[in-house]
């Protein structure tokens, strides 16, 4: 009788309490991840607001890096297929394009960058106009929320003009709203790590 009551004292304490066994097994799941993807979201996040260009920089030369091998597998692969099946002549073409492309990103990457954030900027463009003429007919109509249509409208407008002359700047803005995205990522991470701590010490308590 007293082994018996000795090992019933020493059991797990997730055996004689199933949530306190349920708090740990998802405190040792869920925590590393959460604290891992905290403290990375957030180091990130600091480095893109330290150094914006010098990131602009390395992702073009990354870019550049990828169209490179992205070109040189589509032109192996046209080759081969041009002498297997009489095809591929295509392939070839635009692989031979992905590598130029990709030497300019490596060589020119503030200029490619800046040619990159032009070819949305036109679509941006596009995206304002059409919201501008969809609030103008609201309006017209005094239907739905029209003046803060036509008011998010115009304010579409002028940011693509400002792009049109500062394009290097909307590019910084693009990296800073990332890094403002990843600090906010980061936080809601290790919050929820320290809730689950705190839950944790609380069920095995």
């Amino acid at each position: 009788m007293a082994t018996k009551k000795i090992k019933k004292q020493t059991a797990p304490v997730e055996k004689t309490r199933p949530a306190a066994g349920f708090a740990n097994a998802l405190y040792n799941r869920g925590a590393p991840v959460l604290l891992g993807e905290g403290i990375l979201f957030a180091v990130a996040a600091i480095v893109l607001l330290l150094k914006p260009i010098a990131v602009l920089t390395a992702i073009t030369f990354v870019l550049g890096v990828a169209l490179m091998l992205l070109g040189l597998y589509r032109t192996i692969a046209g080759f081969v297929a041009s002498h297997q099946v009489g095809g591929g002549g295509l392939d070839v073409v635009f692989g031979i394009v992905n590598i130029i492309l990709g030497l300019l990103f490596c060589i020119y990457p503030a200029g490619s960058m800046i040619s990159l954030m032009y070819i949305f900027l036109v679509m941006f463009a596009f995206k304002a106009l059409g919201t501008l003429v969809f609030a103008i007919r609201m309006a017209h109509a005094r239907f739905g929320h029209y003046v803060l249509d036509l008011i998010m409208a115009l304010i579409l407008v002028g940011l693509t003009v400002a792009l049109m002359f500062w394009p290097l700047a909307g590019i910084v803005a693009m990296v800073y709203y990332l890094a403002v995205t990843l600090l906010m990522y980061a936080i809601a991470d290790l919050y929820m790590f320290v809730k689950l701590r705190r839950f944790r010490s609380r069920m095995v308590a």
